[in-house]
């Protein structure tokens, strides 16, 4: 963890668009999809639903945030008729890739393992991911790493855990 952290110096050198791309996606991704995989799981213990689920998430998902956030950059240029530090295709690309990578996190678990072990274990590496992803935050932004860390986890961990309850709620 701490080589990654290490070799996120790098990222300050990236302009800050697409810092907050790259992010936005990760969190995003990691949030959503553990969520949903974890409520279907919950709800139906059908492996084979659940892995058609996240791909078709993960895949829709990382598409239409990736259209979205250039669609959003390429908006924000038009009107303030200038031309932002970033470039909106480069930064649709990175919401794309970030989303598909960072889901690839909560989906592992359902491929090897199977019942609420695989629950488990992709809920935890989502939260691990999120921790991760808030000290690196942290660090780059030159705030506490752990108040971040502490912010994404408890945002992001409320916003997974609505898919864990409606999973309970409507449990079939």
């Amino acid at each position: 963890m701490f080589a990654i952290i290490k070799s996120m110096r790098h990222l300050k050198r990236i302009a800050p668009d697409y810092i907050h791309s790259i992010f936005f996606g990760i969190e995003d991704s990691l949030v959503s999809t553990t969520g949903a995989l974890a409520g279907i799981a919950i709800g139906s213990g059908n492996k084979e639903l659940i892995l058609v689920t996240a791909i078709v998430i993960i895949a829709v998902e990382s598409t239409s945030m990736g259209a979205s956030e250039f669609l959003s950059e390429e908006t924000e240029e038009d009107i303030e008729k200038r031309p932002k530090h970033a470039n909106p295709k480069i930064s649709g690309l990175l919401v794309f890739i970030s989303y598909l990578v960072a889901g690839i996190i909560p989906l592992l678990p359902y491929l090897l393992l199977s019942g609420l072990s695989a629950i488990i274990v992709s809920i935890l590496a989502a939260l691990v991911a999120m921790t991760v992803l808030g000290i690196i935050k942290g660090k780059i932004s030159h705030k506490s790493p752990l108040r971040s860390a502490l912010e994404v986890l408890i945002i992001g961990g409320v916003a997974a855990g609505i898919g864990i309850a409606v999973g309970l709620i409507f449990k079939i």
